[in-house]
């Protein structure tokens, strides 16, 4: 199934209007496939309604859903990482050792 967006996908599947999301990167040499991680948090944390909905069509909502829960509490802003986990259930998720104790909170 091929994902839908708004803008048409380039040849390497990404959406064009995602370009923006990553200027340190060869935009045109990424691949879904390849760059998943840093795809996911780009667009998690300051995507557009299209870009979110390609990111679910691409990989799927359980495979984004385990992304958030293994790594957005480190690489997505607090607000953003809240957002994604009450959207996908998310009770349980990796938090580092040393932030595990119980008088650790997060700013």
């Amino acid at each position: 199934m091929k994902p839908r967006t708004e803008t048409p996908p380039l040849a390497n599947g990404l959406p064009a209007d995602s370009q923006w999301l990553f200027p340190e990167y060869d935009f045109a040499s990424m691949s879904p496939k390849r760059f998943a991680p840093v795809i996911m948090e780009r667009v998690l944390e300051r995507g557009s309604a299209a870009q979110i909905r390609w990111l679910l069509d691409c990989y799927g909502q359980k495979v984004v859903a385990a992304w958030v829960r293994q790594y957005g509490y480190r690489r997505l802003s607090h607000k953003v990482f809240e957002y994604w986990r009450w959207v996908f259930g998310i009770k349980r998720f990796h938090k580092p050792p040393w932030e595990r104790s119980a008088g650790a909170r997060r700013s």
